[in-house]
């Protein structure tokens, strides 16, 4: 097994690859209704998303409340109005790199 250490000495804060930024809440709960789309299981979510099983239930908690995400059968997908959510997500987003 190989552990690469930071220069420290100390395990480092996250795994490879991933950033150390926090998320913000827009960009998890896009990341929620995009990864729903077709339709998923809570756990595949999970994994996808990369949180907790008590934190993605907040989220999809709160995704439900606006009617951007249902669920049927143990299978969550993105909503109409969740799509208009993604769509509007990415304007914004193309619009501030445009700025940058």
């Amino acid at each position: 097994m190989n552990i690469r250490l930071e220069e420290n000495g100390e395990l480092p804060a996250t795994k490879p690859g991933v950033s150390r930024r926090r998320r913000s809440w827009h960009d998890i709960l896009l990341r929620i209704l995009k990864t729903a789309q077709k339709g998923e299981r809570k756990t595949r979510m999970m994994k996808a998303v990369g949180m907790s099983y008590s934190q993605l239930m907040r989220y999809l908690s709160a995704l439900k409340e606006a009617d951007f995400i249902s669920e049927k059968s143990g299978v969550w997908k993105t909503t109409k109005k969740g799509f208009h959510v993604i769509e509007a997500c990415e304007i914004c987003q193309r619009l501030v790199e445009e700025v940058s």
